[in-house]
């Protein structure tokens, strides 16, 4: 597909969130996956599963943790860290965009073990497939760094938003996309969205966030990259202006 005819594509479906035309689109499921959690192991140790899936830790014999990180103690700011015991039960997590961004880690690897057995090899990892990558470059304003999270697999005819949130209240904002990226300073920050591709620009409500949602289209190149970034007009930022993170989505 033309670089033209891509970037119709896509920006149609942008397009057509503000204008309430997204249509009917299949929600890709989300799964469950079980590791078993006992006889001094993880099974199955190691697991890949998508964004927005859920891993579910069972209890089957003796007092164990499940610990972010490489051992053999937490050292603080690991993104998980509970007891799975015949008291406590079991523990789940769902590992999706909110999560991944919260708690970056390369490639989205979170290795994990069992403190009190750790010396038994007691281990395992959770790799998680998204397209979604955040990039930074978030400007703080009134209430902070404003945040910017995309869902979705960006399957064609799937459903996949994107989230603004910790924005100033019912403040101007511009959505900036790109198809590149090569960040520029900008308003005391930095923009990533250029060379700019779109640009749109509108007023969120009192809550300080903004939820759009579109449908994937057909005929988006496996690989496609497209870069987006808020600007909010805040009185609280250093120069009047916000900028969330940087949000960059490969399409499968």
């Amino acid at each position: 597909m033309a670089f033209s005819s891509f970037r119709t594509a896509v920006l149609g479906a942008v397009v057509a969130v503000f204008m309430g035309f997204g249509g009917d689109a299949s929600v890709s499921a989300q799964a469950t996956h079980v590791v078993n959690v006992g006889n001094f192991s993880f099974s199955p140790m190691n697991i890949t599963i998508d964004v927005g899936d859920t891993v579910r830790w069972v209890w089957v014999l003796g007092d164990h943790t499940v610990t972010e990180g490489l051992g053999p103690f937490p050292s603080g700011g690991e993104a998980f860290n509970e007891p799975v015991t015949s008291g406590t039960g079991d523990f789940e997590l769902t590992f999706d965009t909110q999560f991944l961004f919260d708690n970056p880690r390369a490639a989205n690897l979170y290795d994990y073990y069992c403190i009190p057995h750790f010396a038994f090899g007691m281990k395992g990892s959770v790799s998680v497939t998204s397209p979604w990558v955040d990039q930074g470059f978030a400007l703080p304003g009134t209430n902070g760094e404003p945040q910017l999270v995309g869902t979705g697999t960006l399957e064609v005819g799937t459903n996949a938003t994107l989230e603004l949130s910790n924005a100033a209240p019912s403040a101007t904002v511009g959505l900036f996309i790109s198809f590149a990226s090569t960040p520029v300073p900008f308003k005391g920050g930095t923009l990533c969205t250029i060379p700019l591709a779109s640009s749109t620009i509108f007023t969120i409500g009192p809550s300080g966030e903004v939820t759009l949602p579109t449908v994937i289209p057909a005929g988006i190149p496996a690989g496609a990259e497209v870069f987006y970034q808020y600007a909010i007009q805040d009185a609280g930022a250093v120069v009047g202006v916000a900028l969330s993170n940087c949000v960059q989505s490969v399409f499968p």
